[in-house]
């Protein structure tokens, strides 16, 4: 091979590779983030809890058998805090919204309404919660200025 060619074929591989790696991190990135969003439910954390346990402690059959139970019980309250804190964020949202609505004009409460149901169906996209914040259609009709 000639020295024209060899450094053509070191330039090609280099760029190969470089464009491999590209598309590997933006595609990584990408499905990572969107799986950190998406919360457990509360069956397949403990599913994973338990696995996880179980390759890393190697249960007995008896421990795996008393140990469930407790998973599965904290798996369910880690679901309750998770919709709590979804509530209680949705709520402070509608407060601060409030408080700022006194300082708008009928147009810009409109919008902000509008930012709001966008916010909420985010939220809901994201966490799978069908009451992640979102109020209904109706409800939020009724609150817009004439």
């Amino acid at each position: 091979m000639s020295q024209v060619t060899k450094g053509k074929a070191i330039v090609y591989l280099l760029a190969i590779f470089i464009a491999g790696a590209a598309c590997g991190s933006i595609i990584g990135y990408s499905t990572g983030k969107h799986q950190s969003m998406v919360p457990a439910r509360q069956k397949e954390m403990s599913e994973r809890t338990l696995q996880r346990l179980q390759a890393r402690l190697n249960l007995t059959e008896d421990q795996h058998r008393k140990i469930k139970p407790i998973v599965e019980q904290n798996s369910a309250a880690m679901q309750n805090i998770h919709r709590e804190s979804l509530q209680r964020v949705a709520d402070n949202y509608k407060r601060m919204n409030a408080q700022m609505a006194a300082h708008l004009t009928a147009d810009q409460k409109m919008k902000l309404d509008e930012m709001e149901h966008e916010r909420c169906e985010n939220v809901r996209k994201k966490c799978g919660s069908p009451r992640a914040g979102v109020e209904n259609k109706d409800s939020r009709d009724s609150k817009r200025p004439e």
